[in-house]
């Protein structure tokens, strides 16, 4: 059987939009992406070197492990070559919305947090105001022609940090869902979980976990894209297949009831799941992109951290190191998803929420990149376009520059506007 060529390179393209502030851009982006993200007539280019899939040993390799009866990834209808330089697919990614319905609890929180000496730039008291505008921009978006969008968790203020009772956390998925319903009808936003979606009462009577969070995200869905992960039964993650690519959904809260630090967790069976999503990609010749919540490598340095490099208390990076905290943004397992994709050269680009900020890196062929929040400095969203040989990372800022500048000043960590 002949495995289909994949293109020798594929180019990884970063665009700052003419709405966007390109020196918002730059603060969150490592020291060596400035110069180029800067200019926006000038893209970023990062080549993604790939081999040929045709060593007749990881041929019969994956072909061993191919079994029948696994659910398929979802085909788009309009999937199929682009012609005269028009995309193949084109999405939106957004999340760590933390979202949270307006109560006087919230309004304690956020004074709480304003008085201690070191703080983030998160102003869940803004985000009334932020998105509605967030979501006009993904209904100019979706009205462009555009396929789709994924929210890469962090929908609400559940989980841990944020003390939301079980009923605030319910009233606040079911208003975020509404909200997000209102403003883009039936346009397919397909969700992942992320640490603060996990119910935050793990003894109450749904167990924890993510049950009330799929079970407001799956609300008023109608089209068989925005339904992948739906039906009863299924799990949090799924695949979407388009004219040579395919996107792949991680769940990184597998498993998990509670949100104790932070971290996230790939589960066996979704690891297994994954194998096979990648074999059969590379049996179809297909690009790889994957999304997830928690990180899998350090968005400084590209490597998978081992738990000793911290910021410390004041939020500064140590010297030399990263702005990454090691116990709370990562994959508890990266390790073995990092070791997994090593035994693919298709794996083109992997997307993530969970920081708040801007950075992109890449390791052995894959781009990194994180988002910022919709909530906090810099208050992105990004647009990912997909050729045949060519992902273009769009930057698009909201348009609330009262907000963005309530966000920088109250944000205190020392170093953390470096990145």
């Amino acid at each position: 059987m002949t495995i289909p060529m994949l293109c020798l390179s594929v180019v990884v393209v970063l665009h700052v939009s003419a709405a966007s502030e390109p020196s918002a851009l730059v603060e969150r982006l490592p020291t060596d992406q400035r110069q180029a993200v800067g200019h926006r007539d000038e893209a970023d280019m990062i080549p993604q070197v790939g081999r040929q899939l045709i060593a007749s040993k990881k041929h019969h390799r994956w072909k061993a492990r191919r079994r029948t009866g696994r659910r398929g990834a979802f085909l788009l209808p309009r999937a199929k070559k682009a012609s005269n330089g028009m995309p193949l697919l084109r999405f939106a990614i957004f999340g760590d919305t933390h979202f949270w319905s307006a109560s006087p609890a919230r309004t304690g929180w956020q004074k709480r947090v304003a008085a201690q000496a070191v703080r983030d730039g998160l102003i869940v008291d803004e985000v009334d105001s932020i998105l509605p505008k967030l979501l006009q921009q993904l209904s100019t978006f979706a009205a462009s022609g555009a396929d789709f969008a994924v929210h890469t968790g962090d929908a609400v203020c559940g989980g841990s940090t944020f003390g939301l009772t079980p009923a605030e956390f319910t009233q606040s998925l079911v208003h975020y869902r509404a909200l997000e319903v209102s403003a883009l009808g039936s346009w397919p936003v397909l969700h992942i979980p992320g640490n603060h979606d996990l119910d935050p009462n793990p003894d109450w009577p749904r167990r924890g976990g993510t049950g009330s969070w799929r079970g407001a995200m799956c609300a008023n869905t109608t089209r068989p894209l925005s339904r992948l992960t739906c039906s009863t039964g299924s799990p949090n993650y799924t695949s979407i297949r388009a004219a040579g690519w395919r996107v792949v959904l991680l769940d990184a809260q597998d498993g998990l009831t509670r949100d104790r630090d932070g971290r996230g967790l790939i589960g066996a069976a979704q690891l297994d799941w994954l194998r096979s999503e990648l074999e059969d990609a590379a049996l179809a010749g297909e690009q790889v992109i994957l999304v997830m919540h928690q990180l899998l490598v350090d968005p400084s340095t590209g490597q998978p951290m081992d738990g000793s490099t911290h910021r410390g208390q004041t939020g500064d990076a140590p010297p030399g190191g990263s702005w990454i905290e090691s116990t709370q943004d990562f994959i508890l397992n990266r390790a073995e998803v990092l070791s997994l994709l090593s035994n693919f050269d298709n794996v083109r680009l992997s997307l993530h929420g969970h920081v708040h900020a801007n950075s992109i890196v890449t390791r052995r062929g894959v781009a990194f990149v994180t988002t910022a929040s919709p909530i906090e400095f810099p208050m992105h969203w990004r647009e990912v376009t997909v050729h045949e040989c060519e992902l273009r990372l769009t930057t698009h800022a909201i348009d609330v520059p009262r907000q963005r500048d309530k966000s920088r000043q109250a944000d205190r960590r020392g170093g953390r506007r470096g990145v």
